[in-house]
Order: C-alpha cells, then structure tokens, then sequence
C-alpha cells in the first residue's frame, strides 16, 4: 500500500441491515460517493463487515453504516501512513441526531482488509468482551475529527435501541461488568459523561425521549440487574426488547422511574430535562473543531 493516499482513491462499502431510513441514506451515499458499494442484510456485526472486507477492491476500505450521513469535506482528504496504523481499525467521530453528541459511535470506519477479515468479534467472539464492540480486542485508531451525522431518530424503535445500546456500553469497563458500588469511581469519566449525556438530552427532537428510556435502560440491565449484556450485538433482539417493553403512552413515567433508581443505586447525576433544556443544552455545547484528518482523539 502506497505511503500516501486519497480519500477519494478508497473504496466505500454501506453496511445496512434494518436501518429504517437505510433507503434515504443509501441514496445520500450514492450522490456524493458514486462508486459506493452495498452490503445489505447480513446478520451480524463480524459477519457483516467481514462480507464488507470481501467486496472491497482496496487494501484499505472505509465502511458507512445504514444510519449514517457522510460530509463530502471527507472526500478530500489524504491519509498519511507515516501518522497512524495502516492496519488499525480507522474510526473516526459522527454528530450524533439526538442529544449533539461528538464521539466514535456510529461514525465513519476505516479498515485494513487483512485486519478485519482476520478478526472475532460479536457473533463470532472467542472472550466475552469481544463480543461487545470491536474496541477493546481490534488495534484501534480514535481520531478527532467529525465527518458525518448519525441519524438515529427515524422511529421509536431506532432511536430506543441507540440508546439502549450506548447504554450497555458507556456502563462497562473494558467490557466488563462494573457493581453498582464501585460504579462511579470505576468508570472512565468520559464515559460518565457521555453516558449521562444519552439518559439527559433529546426531548426537543423526534423520537428522542425513546433514545433517553432507553440509554437508561441498558445502564441498569447492565450495572444492577446485571443482565446478559452481550445481547446488545444482536439486533433482533434489540427489536424483541423495544417490543417486549410496554410504554401505554406513559414514557415520561418509565424514564422518571429508570432515573431514579439508577441515581440512587450508582450515585450519578441523572436530570430530566425537557425539549428547552435540551435545546439549551446542546447549545451550550462546545464547538466541535476540526483539526488534521489523523490527529488522535485524546492526546
């Protein structure tokens, strides 16, 4: 692989399963990325980019999600080899639709073909954290900067399981189990903060208090009750568990309860705000800057 390359020179592959606005966003891709590639409906988060990995011609290929919207600045960018990995999973930051989040969830990936077809992860996980993320066992680059819009807020249930699932992981070390006790020293603060971000802020947009319930949710299945955690790599059940839970037009109430009990078991703050506090708080927000297209994410 050339020391040098352009953005513009790599393959992109679309990773779509159930995404509800998968479509829309297929043809967003399409527009600004003409020579896309599709991987659509392969059931598994290994098996999927794996099949990604496969249908891309270039060494190094950049993966898109189904519920993602890339900025074009992308596009013109160079990697430098001399800067990062060249085989390290390349992940950069997405703005999240919901709370205005800035952080690695749902963002453009970069992936060395050898890397990620030599990998086992989630359905096919050989420990148990790996069946969590790809993270905490695939050599990672986390880089600063922010090329494109996680649209997550298309349904109740899309927005749920976001939630549900950033949930689970922000409550975890090294995708470990934290007991509710040592839970607020334990935790890495960004993910503290990150974590009360998604159970805070989003009543001021669609579907957003669906991605509050269920943040708060996957943090109390995950740190008290203790339940089996991994479950969140399986999408299919995440939709069981969006239907299995009975809201009868009373969300207000199941967040208020998940609150409370989440503050007083882990000693965290937990606020309800409504849509103008949210709105005042994204607001208040530092603004993301981008700075150089491989700058880390923490220095």
């Amino acid at each position: 692989m050339a020391d040098r390359i352009r953005v513009s020179d790599l393959d992109f592959v679309y990773v779509s399963y159930a995404e509800p606005n998968r479509e829309e966003n297929w043809a967003d891709l399409k527009n600004k990325v003409p020579w896309a590639k599709r991987v659509d409906g392969v059931k598994g988060f290994d098996n999927a980019h794996k099949a990604a990995a496969r249908l891309a011609e270039t060494q190094f290929f950049i993966s898109v999600d189904g519920d993602n919207i890339i900025d074009e600045s992308f596009l013109l960018q160079t990697l430098d080899w001399d800067k990062t990995d060249a085989k390290a999973v390349h992940r950069w930051r997405a703005k999240n639709s919901i709370n205005g989040l800035v952080y690695g969830n749902g963002g453009l990936v970069g992936w060395d073909k050898e890397t990620c077809l030599n990998m086992h992860t989630h359905e096919n996980a050989k420990d148990e954290k790996s069946k969590i993320d790809f993270c905490w066992t695939v050599p990672h680059e986390n880089l600063h900067n922010c090329y494109s819009t996680t649209m997550i807020n298309a349904t109740q249930q899309q927005a749920f399981v976001a939630g549900y699932r950033e949930g689970v992981k922000m409550s975890l070390e090294q995708g470990k189990h934290i007991p509710p006790k040592d839970f607020k020293r334990a935790v890495w603060p960004q993910n503290l903060r990150t974590l009360t971000t998604w159970m805070t802020v989003g009543a001021d947009v669609e579907h957003g208090k669906y991605a509050i319930l269920g943040a708060r949710m996957g943090c109390y299945s995950t740190t008290v009750k203790s339940d089996e955690f991994t479950q969140i790599s399986d999408l299919d059940k995440m939709a069981e568990i969006f239907t299995q839970s009975s809201y009868d037009g009373h969300i207000e109430d199941d967040i208020a309860t998940y609150g409370e009990s989440i503050k007083t078991r882990l000693d965290i703050p937990v606020a309800d705000f409504d849509a103008e506090q949210s709105k005042f708080f994204k607001f208040c927000m530092p603004q993301h800057r981008n700075r150089g297209v491989q700058d880390r994410e923490y220095k």
